[in-house]
């Protein structure tokens, strides 16, 4: 028999895809999850695909119990097993990346309130002077490899404000010494100053290996 006249078991009325298409001499396993996506949920498609495939085995059973001549029409269920079983991997597939996504997605969220988070408690520790927060933040920071983040808010909260304010451009326009005044009264006070805490953790007796570059932070734009 041939295979576009072999009746197939029939299924539930629930089914979100039309059985013949299995039968198809071009069946394509993208085209029917894609079609199949137009209705239902890759996590449904997969249910009806694995209900189908059961009672296809159910078929073949019952073919075998038949008389022989009736049972040479097992080969051509058997070949209707692989387009069904192509869907079944093919929507796994696809769940799978969809799950990767989501993963991904979860992830990226998750990191960007721990950022937000670590900023906020950093911020702290500068402002109350706490070693222990900040060397706490900076660790962290490390660990989940963002000290650039870390180096971008020492800068934008300790020195961008401080160099703001010491560096005036009518001090170098007024005095002929301006420029070495400037430099010699005030940014050389920068750093042993206001970065105490900051030189402890990162240079003293607590700091971490993996904090020694966060200097970098204290370099003004």
């Amino acid at each position: 028999m041939e295979r576009s006249k072999m009746n197939l078991p029939r299924g539930p009325d629930s089914l979100c895809f039309d059985k013949d298409e299995f039968m198809k001499e071009d069946f394509d396993v993208d085209h029917f999850v894609s079609d199949c996506r137009k209705r239902v949920q890759l996590e449904e498609i997969r249910g009806y695909l694995e209900l189908y495939y059961k009672l296809l085995k159910i078929a073949m059973v019952e073919l075998i119990n038949k008389d022989y001549a009736d049972f040479v029409n097992l080969s051509t269920n058997l070949s209707l097993r692989s387009p069904v079983s192509e869907g079944i991997r093919a929507v796994d597939k696809r769940m799978c990346k969809q799950e990767d996504i989501r993963k991904k997605k979860r992830i990226a969220h998750i990191t960007a309130m721990l950022q937000q988070a670590l900023g906020g408690l950093l911020l702290e520790g500068l402002q109350t002077s706490n070693v222990d927060i900040i060397r706490h933040c900076l660790q962290t920071y490390a660990t989940i490899d963002k000290t650039r983040d870390a180096e971008a808010l020492v800068g934008q909260v300790l020195v961008k404000p401080y160099m703001d304010e010491v560096i005036v451009e009518q001090i170098v326009e007024s005095h002929p010494d301006g420029l070495k005044i400037m430099y010699s009264n005030k940014l050389l006070e920068f750093v042993p100053h206001h970065c105490c805490l900051l030189r402890e953790v990162t240079g003293g007796a607590i700091s971490s290996p993996q904090l020694s570059h966060l200097p970098r932070a204290l370099q003004p734009s």
